[in-house]
């Protein structure tokens, strides 16, 4: 081993903070997209409502559902039932969730974990058939933490 070399433990601490670290990210991006769609949808009381959602969505894969209700009820009181609008800020809420679950979270998280994007997001759904929610919140720095272990035993 070089002296160089940061000890396992060093390295899987990195790894969980740059998680960390990707999840405030992701957290800040899907703010701005909430922010920049309900300004633009005309939404209710838009921007307390990005915001609300953007705070929602720092609880990883949970907080679109909370996101959900919140555009339904922002929507719904804020515009007394009216149709349109409820329908446009759901069309902002489900085109930020994909962006988010399927483009920004796979690339960026992986980027930053070394992971390829496609492993993040099967991980992600073997997570949850495996342990439910909290497989789902647990596989990325789960497979994070593996790759490093496996990398540290294959260079035995």
């Amino acid at each position: 081993m070089s002296p160089s070399r940061p000890s396992a433990v060093r390295e899987i601490l990195h790894v969980l903070w740059v998680w960390i670290k990707g999840q405030i990210l992701l957290w800040l991006t899907a703010t701005v997209l909430y922010v920049i769609g309900f300004a633009i949808a005309q939404t209710p009381l838009w921007a307390a409502l990005a915001v609300l959602c953007g705070i929602a969505s720092a609880v990883p894969h949970f907080g679109g559902i909370i996101g959900l209700v919140l555009v339904l009820v922002f929507g719904f009181v804020g515009s007394s039932g009216d149709a349109m609008v409820l329908t446009k800020a759901l069309a902002v809420w489900v085109l930020v969730q994909a962006i988010q679950g399927f483009v920004i979270e796979p690339r960026l998280l992986g980027r930053k974990l070394g992971l390829s994007s496609w492993i993040v997001l099967l991980g992600g759904i073997v997570g949850g058939f495996v342990a439910g929610p909290i497989g789902m919140l647990v596989a990325t720095p789960v497979i994070a933490v593996a790759v490093v272990i496996w990398r540290r035993l294959r260079e035995r």
